[in-house]
């Protein structure tokens, strides 16, 4: 269903598992006592940093398990040759699709020493493409806390670049990783906002493991 791969201009987004990242390599930047940047990269999401390796192991296995029974894609994210940090895990990003709704939800999380690089609009093209194109979902949501400024920021670009809008601001629409309530703000695309802005075209491209078939909106 999702697929395991897409690649965009300066990005590998392979679906996350045990076998693409060591999740022991991982923990080095989940976890509070091996990463000097972690608190400052989880300040504005809604889970904490981790405290053991068991955790990032789970957090893989969930996500594989999740993957296969097309509940959550999230995948691991690597620079493509060419760019800075070519090849190396800087961070996660995924969609949750709420099939009963026809839409899907998106996030991010990335590692401070590549903030900055444009990634999430990247990421977000292709995510778009997923789950109108791929998925023929009907609309994608971003959500973001008002004091993530910098994240409210690149959403509400790339938002209005794919003919979408901010939606507004929820009230306690979110809890905090210590179980807090938290306001954020919303923005969306429809299918059909997409298509009017991009034709139906785009330049992502997705693979299935097993067997070999790849796709492309430049085809």
């Amino acid at each position: 269903m999702f697929p395991d791969e897409i690649v965009t201009p300066r990005l590998r987004l392979r679906a996350l598992s045990r076998e693409g990242v060591d999740p022991l390599e991982a923990y080095d930047y989940f976890a509070a006592s091996r990463s000097d940047t972690i608190e400052e990269e989880t300040k504005f999401v809604t889970w904490n940093p981790h405290q053991t390796p068991k955790e990032a192991f789970d957090f893989f296995r969930d996500a594989e398990e999740a993957h296969e029974k097309g509940e959550n894609a999230i995948y691991a994210i690597f620079p493509r040759e060419g760019e800075p940090g070519a090849g190396e895990f800087v961070g996660t990003a995924g969609f949750k699709p709420e099939w009963d709704l026809r839409r899907a939800v998106f996030g991010m999380w990335l590692r401070k020493k590549y903030w900055g690089r444009g990634y999430s609009g990247e990421r977000a093209a292709a995510f778009f493409a997923t789950i109108f194109d791929v998925l023929d979902l009907e609309v994608a949501l971003a959500y973001a806390m008002p004091e993530n400024e910098p994240s409210c920021r690149a959403i509400s670009k790339y938002t209005e670049r794919f003919g979408g809008q901010e939606d507004g601001l929820f009230r306690n629409d979110a809890v905090d990783a210590d179980g807090t309530p938290r306001d954020v703000r919303g923005w969306s695309v429809t299918r059909e906002q997409w298509l009017e802005a991009t034709g139906g075209e785009y330049d992502a491209e997705f693979s299935w493991e097993g067997d070999g078939r790849l796709e492309s909106g430049d085809e």
